[in-house]
């Protein structure tokens, strides 16, 4: 691909970016940046390092004078006895045949010795490499991620040279994109439009009979005041759009919801087979919360992490996920509960009769005032005590 006066250009956080290249001329950078085989290997497991902590700010690695790292290249979790997700680094730039396999089931079994050894538990394993899979090679790696999975109660993954790149594609990867690929940036590295704010709020009272604070709680989550933010600040920004008739951005956040509700049923479908009796799966919401926050951004908008997040969150309150295993259940009784709420909330007709006095000019008129609930911040909210029909005298 030629980098010359014709090259499209892209906006991407605060720099101007050219198109990555594919997996093998990207990746092939590391061999043409480096003297030796060695160094172009622990620079690929650094970069692996960094891309993860975009993601888990707490990724960390560790080292050994004598290569003992018990089979770990990046990690997070607690090796002190509590759960642990594993990245093994392998600098393959191409796997095209059989032979890289025996080091895959030789790094996956040293990790897994350590771990017993040393009474913590590596509750998921991700190899990343460079190389795109031969679909014959593919296909051995997901039956042997199965079976393995299926013998160690480990989760196995795979980032291949897609994948990784895909990651570098997103605006929080910037940092990452402007350390290793420096060519892919535009040097001059132009101020751009930004983010849109997040919108806060510090009243939560009319989120306690939503639905995502069910599902959360259904969960067992008590605390819920941040996702009570995340909803709110993703909400507003899709009514600020739909105020501004903007559809090109409105269709950008739709996008990004539907990424985010593959990640959703994603984890969902990984989580699920080990739920326990009551159906909670307690790594589900922060695998999805997390993953959601770096979601790439759909061309036209560029959003918050926060954006993102509240995303889930309106999928869930659409009742299109939830974080237990019967989450439909708990969608089905909240709406229920709801019906049963508004049913009693309904006026007796003769008590609605018995309401009504004649006025002085024989019309009646009820006494009872009736308010709107609306979302924190809202302008159009009704003054304490104000009736609809007070709003309608001062409309006209």
């Amino acid at each position: 691909m030629s980098w010359g006066a014709n090259a499209t250009w892209a906006r991407r956080g605060s720099a101007v970016t050219r198109p990555l290249p594919e997996p093998p001329q990207l990746f092939a950078r590391f061999d043409a940046d480096n003297t030796s085989d060695g160094a172009a290997r622990e620079r690929f497991e650094q970069f692996v390092t960094d891309l993860i902590a975009v993601q888990w700010i707490d990724a960390t690695t560790v080292a050994a004078n004598n290569h003992n790292d018990w089979g770990i290249d990046t990690f997070v979790g607690d090796l002190g006895g509590g759960d642990v997700q594993v990245w093994q680094s392998k600098y393959f730039l191409d796997w095209q045949d059989k032979t890289r396999q025996s080091q895959v089931r030789k790094s996956f079994t040293s990790a897994a010795t350590k771990a017993h050894e040393n009474k913590y538990r590596i509750v998921e394993w991700t190899l990343a490499v460079p190389a795109i899979l031969h679909p014959e090679q593919m296909k051995w790696f997901q039956g042997w991620a199965t079976r393995t999975q299926r013998n160690t109660a480990t989760r196995i993954k795979i980032w291949q040279g897609d994948t990784l790149r895909r990651r570098l594609m997103s605006t929080e990867a910037l940092d990452v994109r402007r350390e290793y690929f420096p060519h892919t940036l535009d040097p001059l590295a132009a101020p751009i439009t930004l983010a849109p704010s997040v919108a806060l709020t510090e009243d939560y009272t009319p989120f306690s009979d939503a639905l995502f604070v069910r599902q959360l709680q259904a969960a067992g989550y008590d605390e819920t005041s941040a996702a009570c933010g995340m909803y709110f600040a993703t909400e507003a920004l899709r009514r600020d759009l739909e105020a501004k008739e903007s559809a090109a951005e409105l269709h950008a956040l739709r996008t990004v919801k539907q990424d985010v509700h593959g990640i959703w049923e994603m984890r969902f479908n990984e989580h699920a087979p080990s739920s326990g009796t009551d159906g909670k799966m307690p790594a589900l919401y922060s695998a999805v919360i997390i993953e959601a926050a770096n979601a790439p951004d759909a061309p036209g908008l560029i959003l918050q992490r926060a954006h993102k997040q509240g995303a889930a969150h309106m999928l869930v309150e659409e009742g299109k996920a939830g974080w237990v295993r019967r989450w439909r259940y708990v969608a089905e009784e909240h709406a229920a509960e709801n019906q049963t709420r508004a049913t009693a909330a309904e006026p007796n007709p003769a008590e609605s009769e018995a309401s009504l006095e004649p006025s002085d000019d024989g019309d009646a008129k009820h006494h009872s005032p009736v308010t709107t609930p609306v979302m924190p911040g809202d302008e159009t909210t009704a003054t304490e005590g104000e009736t609809h029909d007070d709003r309608q005298d001062d409309a006209n």
